[in-house]
């Protein structure tokens, strides 16, 4: 029978992930955090719906006492992915787009304390907020090159000649 602190253990040793780490996701102490890995703390079910956000896998999983690591069933689907926005309000929001690209510049601007705040970011989530290097610099650049190609020509033709009477 494998229990639930046994597998939070193993993923955040597989994940590189501190008890401090765990303890911000749970909104516990890092000595509660401690006392939950060592099997010394129950899981409430705050707690549980933390875990399935903390580390993107499914509730199914954390129930399931016979197995120590997920599989790829067990990862939280886009469809999972979608009520978690329409949950937080983002796809009820006016301009969702907009308020992405301020969330984006926002973690952009604060980079290092974002990331040293947000460490089970998933690479994909690093990328949709330009925090993964190259990736999304070069998707950037891509995407505005013909917008600015365009309004470079705009610049440049000469102005339209007003009709003569």
């Amino acid at each position: 029978m494998v229990l639930i602190h046994e597998k939070i253990t193993t993923l955040l040793q597989q994940r590189r992930l501190k008890k401090r780490d765990l303890a911000k996701a749970l909104g516990v102490s890092p000595q509660t955090a401690t006392d939950i890995c060592k099997g010394r703390s129950a899981i409430t079910l705050p707690h549980l719906r933390n875990l399935v956000s903390f580390f993107q896998i499914r509730a199914d999983f954390w129930l399931d006492d016979d197995r120590l690591t997920p599989s790829e069933v067990d990862q939280v689907s886009r469809k999972d992915a979608a009520d978690a926005m329409q949950r937080t309000g983002l796809l009820t929001a006016e301009n969702p787009a907009r308020l992405v690209d301020m969330l984006r510049a926002f973690a952009m601007e604060n980079r290092e304390a974002f990331l040293q705040q947000s460490p089970a970011l998933t690479d994909l989530e690093r990328n949709v907020l330009g925090l993964s290097g190259g990736i999304q610099k070069a998707t950037q650049v891509t995407e505005r090159a013909p917008a600015e190609a365009e309004q470079a020509s705009a610049a440049a033709a000469p102005p339209p000649a007003e009709p003569l009477l």
